[in-house]
C-alpha cells in the first residue's frame, strides 16, 4: 500500500514540473529559444510521425510533455524512499525487502527516472544536438538503478547484515553515475539504442532469475506486468518510426508518446517487483541468496 502522502507527492510534483513547462514555453514564444544550438537530426528530418514545429518553443507537443510520466514514476519513488528511511528508525520494524533497507537504491531510481524525464523532454522540446546526447545518456540509468538492487540482494553476508555493508551503495550509485558520464561523453561513439536493448534485457533477465531463485518470494505479477507493457511500448515506438502508428501528424496521440508512458509504468512496475520482496522463512527479511546455501 502506497500511502496517501507519496500520491500527493508524486502527482503534486508532475503538476508544478508541468506548469513550470508551460509557463516557459508560454514566456519564449516568438523569442526563438533555441536559436543558436546545435541541431540534432530530427529537427530536420524526422524520426518521428509528430509534426515539428520549428519556430515553437516546444517542437513537438505530445513527444515532449508525455515525457511527464517519467517524472511521475521517479517522483514515486523517491517519496517511497523517504518513507522507508523514516521507517527503518522506528523500534521493533524491521525492513521489508531490500528496497526498503536500502532507501539510497530507491532514491537513485527515483532521481534517475526524473532525470530521463527531464533530458527527454528537452530533447523532444528542442530537438537539438545537446538534448538528444543527453536523452540517450539518461536512458540506460534507471535500468542501472534496479539491477544494483538485485547485486545488493546477492552479496555475500560477510560484507554486512543485510547483505551490503555502509560503503557497498555508495560505491554502486558512484559507479551508476560513472556509468552516466561515459554514456553522455562518448555518446557519438556508442550506439545509444543497443545500450539501451541491452539493458532492457539485462533487467528482465535479472528478474525472470530472481523469480526462480526467489520462488514466492517476489510478486510475479508486477514482472508480468512490466513484460507486457515493454512488448506493447516497442510496438507502438516502431509503428510510430515506420509511419503506420494510427493517427495524424498532428494529433496528441503519438506512438512515440505511448512509447514514454507505456515504459515509464514499465519501471514502475519492474521497481514495484523488485520492492514486493517478501521475508523468508526463518532467515530473516532481506537475507542474501549467499547466506541460505
Amino acid at each position: 500500500m502506497i500511502p496517501a502522502a507519496v500520491h500527493r507527492f508524486a502527482w503534486g510534483g508532475t503538476a508544478l514540473v508541468l506548469a513550470a513547462v508551460l509557463l516557459a514555453a508560454a514566456a519564449w514564444e516568438g523569442k526563438g529559444p533555441w536559436d543558436g544550438w546545435e541541431e540534432g537530426r530530427d529537427l530536420r528530418s524526422p524520426g518521428y510521425a509528430e509534426r515539428v514545429r520549428i519556430d515553437r518553443p516546444i517542437r513537438t507537443r505530445a513527444n515532449t510533455l508525455s515525457n511527464l510520466a517519467y517524472v511521475t514514476v521517479g517522483l514515486y519513488a523517491c517519496g517511497l524512499a523517504s518513507v522507508d528511511r523514516r521507517r527503518a528508525r522506528e523500534p521493533g520494524v524491521p525492513p521489508a525487502g531490500t528496497l526498503v533497507a536500502h532507501p539510497a537504491l530507491s532514491a537513485l531510481f527515483g532521481l534517475a527516472a526524473v532525470w530521463l524525464g527531464l533530458a527527454s523532454g528537452l530533447f523532444h522540446a528542442s530537438l537539438s544536438r545537446a538534448g538528444q546526447r543527453l536523452d540517450v545518456a539518461a536512458m540506460p540509468l534507471p535500468l542501472l538503478a534496479v539491477l544494483l538492487v538485485g547485486l545488493v540482494r546477492v552479496l555475500p553476508p560477510r560484507l554486512g547484515p543485510r547483505g551490503a555493508g555502509p560503503a557497498t551503495v555508495p560505491t554502486l550509485v558512484a559507479l551508476a553515475l560513472v556509468a552516466e558520464w561515459a554514456l553522455w561523453r562518448w555518446k557519438w561513439s556508442i550506439p545509444g539504442m543497443q545500450v539501451l536493448a541491452g539493458a532492457i534485457g539485462g533487467v528482465c533477465l535479472a528478474a525472470v532469475l530472481e523469480q526462480i531463485l526467489l520462488p514466492r518470494r517476489l510478486d510475479a505479477r508486477w514482472l508480468a506486468a512490466a513484460l507486457g507493457l515493454l512488448v506493447v511500448a516497442w510496438a507502438c515506438r516502431t509503428w510510430d518510426v515506420a509511419g503506420t502508428f494510427p493517427g495524424g501528424p498532428d494529433t496528441w496521440l503519438q506512438g512515440h508518446a505511448v512509447w514514454h508512458v507505456l515504459t515509464a509504468g514499465a519501471l514502475l512496475a519492474i521497481y514495484l517487483h523488485e520492492r514486493s520482496e517478501r521475508p523468508a522463512p526463518n532467515v530473516g527479511p532481506i537475507a542474501p541468496i549467499a547466506a541460505r546455501r
